[in-house]
């Protein structure tokens, strides 16, 4: 969503049955902003047709007088759910299960709506692979989400539990990295491409360095603990994600494409995310797992292609589209 003069969209179970509207000329979803402002200013936010014909439906479902989301059903007492009610039930279910789906148990302990949505789009912004995989799904209203300075600004660090969310990133971050120095040591392919060439670069001197310290004594020899903790202080740069993982140096920031010609918010480091090009970049790594949704995502943009029907402006992006993707999978066939 994009709005105008509101910190933040309004929550889901605010939204009433007739918030649904245009503005200028685009479906929008108008807003109360109520916290710290007497004058309660109504502002619009910008919203992609899916969605809009999502709250209509939610609107002809709704039994209630003028709740959008609410009981469906008059056996669900109450007005509707709640955003608290809702994260309890996610945590119940996935305690419930996690032994199908191997997920580790969510202990007891507070989770607020606010402190959900806040960690979250913390965990976005920390993680860009998000960011490109939805763009590859929803195209231009990733880019509209990620253009709105609100948005940004709500994925800002909170000091009042960023040191416990960093570390918990941080560990998971090394553990995978470790995963992937060990996978490399034995022999297997990490990934494709650029990003993955330094790397293997920056693994095979680790090792140098730990067999150099067993050599000289002061490190025993065979131990990969050793290494593990040499990879830990070298401190390399990697960030996972859903489509590619990134290996961009905030402080030599060389090759990355997403910099390129871009305007650089003051104080930003790091990717900009919305102008990522997993294909193209020489800090993006194609790793093994990321194959087959590269796969599928050519499979399903020449399907698309194919349609006798398509205005030839859209069989064009999707040329391009097929293109940047012929490109990640061509490095594959190279290696």
């Amino acid at each position: 969503m994009h709005g105008r003069n509101n910190p933040l969209p309004p929550v889901i179970r605010e939204i009433t049955k007739d918030d649904l509207t245009e503005y200028f000329g685009t479906p929008a979803v108008k807003s109360t902003k109520r916290k710290l402002d007497p004058d309660l200013p109504t502002v619009y936010w910008w919203i992609i047709a899916p969605v809009a014909e999502a709250i209509e439906t939610a609107i002809h479902l709704s039994l209630h007088d003028t709740l959008a989301f609410a009981s469906v059903a008059p056996r669900v007492k109450g007005e509707g759910f709640t955003s608290q009610t809702a994260i309890d039930r996610f945590i119940q279910h996935v305690n419930r299960h996690r032994r199908r789906t191997g997920l580790d148990e969510i202990p007891p302990g507070k989770v607020t709506p606010h402190m959900f949505r806040k960690t979250m789009a913390m965990l976005t912004r920390d993680f860009p692979g998000s960011e490109i995989a939805v763009g590859m799904q929803l195209k231009h209203a990733a880019t509209r989400a990620l253009a709105n300075r609100s948005t940004q600004g709500y994925m800002d660090h909170d000091p009042s539990w960023a040191r416990l969310l960093d570390t918990a990133v941080n560990e998971r971050r090394f553990q995978r990295l470790r995963d992937l120095f060990d996978a490399d040591r034995r022999g297997e392919t990490i990934g494709y491409g650029p990003g993955a060439d330094h790397m293997r670069e920056a693994f095979a001197a680790v090792r140098e360095k730990a067999e150099a310290l067993r050599a000289s004594g002061r490190a025993q020899r065979g131990d990969i603990l050793v290494e593990h903790g040499l990879l830990k202080r070298t401190r390399l740069s990697i960030r996972f994600g859903k489509l590619n993982h990134c290996t961009l140096d905030e402080n030599n920031p060389v090759g990355a494409k997403c910099l390129e010609d871009a305007i650089v918010p003051p104080g930003h480091r790091g990717p900009l995310i919305d102008r990522c090009q997993p294909a193209r970049c020489g800090n993006s790594i194609i790793a093994p797992e990321h194959l087959p949704i590269w796969r599928a995502e050519h499979a399903s943009l020449s399907k698309l292609r194919n349609l006798p029907t398509l205005p030839t402006n859209r069989r064009a992006l999707i040329d391009r589209q097929i293109r940047d993707v012929e490109i990640a999978l061509a490095r594959v066939d190279e290696a």
